[in-house]
């Protein structure tokens, strides 16, 4: 048992509680497309563009869009945190607890 104290008091509290990975997905909706900009960190932004609109094929393929881009970050085991919107663009957060 002091093993396990003496291991305790070697690691403060704060090295044992990990930042999670935070993950933002900007998504900004111009009429026919959809832009999504995924940021993992300065420098590692990615954009993704599809289809958008009221008919049919233009609400297919937004679904498609979002799943495709939700279903990757969720496999990745990240998690929506929370939203805001600013100036027409929904800001998405995820995280991911190690």
């Amino acid at each position: 048992m002091s093993a396990c104290l003496l291991a305790l008091a070697a690691r403060p509290a704060a090295a044992q509680t990990q930042t999670p990975d935070l993950i933002l997905v900007q998504m900004f909706d111009a009429g026919p497309f959809v832009q999504l900009t995924i940021t993992r960190g300065e420098g590692k932004s990615e954009k993704v563009e599809f289809r958008s609109g009221g008919s049919d094929k233009g609400l297919t393929a937004s679904g498609e869009g979002y799943y495709k881009v939700f279903s990757k970050l969720y496999q990745e085991g990240y998690a929506l945190q929370s939203t805001f919107t600013t100036h027409n663009i929904t800001t998405l957060v995820f995280t991911k607890n190690h």
